[in-house]
């Protein structure tokens, strides 16, 4: 088996490592391809991996996506010669290693491989109709702006309708995610209905759902104290961005609360108590265990946290990245479904922050619909439907 997750942020990796373990425990042998965030955690856990060409988009100081600036340094030709080349260097992987099957997540030039050397393709995502953001929302725009977005929104219709047409060249799509009516992508999945038969929606896949309670006494925390878990997450420019600041407004909510941050760097072993109440720790191998134990989550609005979330029932406060389509669009479902505050980057603070939290813990409808969702995902079994349906492509089943 044959592993191509999205290396930007960690929500491709972490959510086909479970994927990849059952394979193990079912005698099949994986490897992984993938890049930049998604390597970094893939070597920090032992994976054995293929180190692929890497793609990216440009971001500011502050972790804003610059449209602008990824135009310039990449633009469309550079674009597609480095996809090219990330399409070359995965045949050569595929023909090295002879997978059965290739599960690609969110990785169209994995998937264009594997259908040029006819190797059953498995195609994971949550967002197959992929949007740009029609503006950036951060600043006022010159006449040369204007023109320069409404170009790259009309262009972006002929590269976004290129990609689905890769998409629907895979066997079948997983999708990921809840079912309905707390299906948090559902405005990123408008698939054809020609390909609708291709698709199965299994479900968040959660490595350990069942797993035990944190020993809140070992940090050193009052029981009767509500804990405020922040899970830092995304890619590196935009951790650092959400790190320096949470910062002040977690230190705050301290005060009155315990709270634990994670820096989201896999990497490092580093922790500190901030406080008697503020523990930081730069990686937290168990997440579950404190996402579970905890009262309320803060963290972006990345797909693989919101569903880490929704399975044991937790509200959240959700920052997504600036001028990410996707998160703004998870964000903005979660609200929907009163499990989850949203504040902007750019209006983030003590005051901000302390408003969502005191909001949460004081409004029973977050309590009653995370006990309704927590209830659906435990009907789902995710990696065990995925394992499966990779099974029969193989033949080996």
């Amino acid at each position: 088996m044959y592993i191509a997750p999205c290396g930007i942020g960690l929500g491709h990796i972490t959510r086909t490592d479970p994927i990849a373990k059952e394979l193990n425990r079912r005698g099949v042998e994986t490897i992984f391809s993938t890049y930049l965030d998604g390597l970094e955690y893939a070597k920090h856990n032992h994976l054995r991996t293929l180190e692929a060409v890497p793609i990216n988009f440009k971001v500011t100081s502050d972790g804003t996506i610059d449209f602008k600036m990824t135009a310039a340094t990449s633009g469309f030709s550079l674009g597609i010669r480095r996809f090219l080349r990330q399409v070359i260097c995965e045949i050569q992987f595929m023909k090295r290693f002879k997978p059965d099957v290739v599960l690609s997540d969110s990785r169209a030039s994995s998937l264009i491989a594997a259908w040029l050397l006819k190797i059953p393709v498995v195609l994971m995502l949550n967002q197959f109709r992929v949007e740009i953001i029609r503006r950036p929302s951060s600043k006022k725009l010159s006449l040369f702006d204007k023109i320069f977005f409404l170009i790259a929104n009309l262009g972006w219709i002929f590269i976004r309708t290129g990609i689905q047409l890769i998409w629907v060249r895979c066997r079948v799509i997983l999708i990921p995610d809840m079912p309905a009516p707390y299906t948090i992508s559902v405005g990123n999945l408008a698939i054809p209905k020609g390909y609708i038969d291709k698709v199965k929606l299994i479900g968040p896949i959660i490595s350990d759902s069942n797993g035990s309670q944190l020993d809140k006494k070992k940090l050193g925390f009052d029981l009767r104290t509500p804990l405020i878990y922040a899970a830092v997450s995304g890619p590196k420019i935009e951790r650092q961005a959400l790190n320096k600041a949470l910062m002040e407004p977690l230190l705050d909510l301290s005060k009155k609360y315990n709270v634990v941050m994670s820096r989201g760097q896999p990497n490092s072993d580093f922790a500190e108590e901030i406080s008697e109440r503020f523990q930081i720790y730069d990686w937290i191998e168990k997440q579950d265990e404190f996402i579970r134990s905890c009262d309320v989550v803060v963290s972006r609005a990345g797909h693989g946290i919101i569903m880490k979330s929704m399975v044991y029932g937790k509200p959240m406060i959700l920052v997504p990245i600036p001028d990410h389509t996707e998160q703004y669009g998870n964000a903005k479902r979660a609200v929907s479904i009163n499990l989850a505050e949203l504040i902007y980057q750019s209006e983030l603070n003590t005051k901000t922050l302390n408003e969502a939290v005191e909001k949460i813990l004081n409004s029973p409808e977050f309590v009653l619909t995370g006990q309704r969702v927590k209830k659906v995902a435990a009907s789902t079994n995710a990696v065990v439907l995925a394992c499966d349906v990779i099974m029969s492509l193989s033949g080996k089943s």
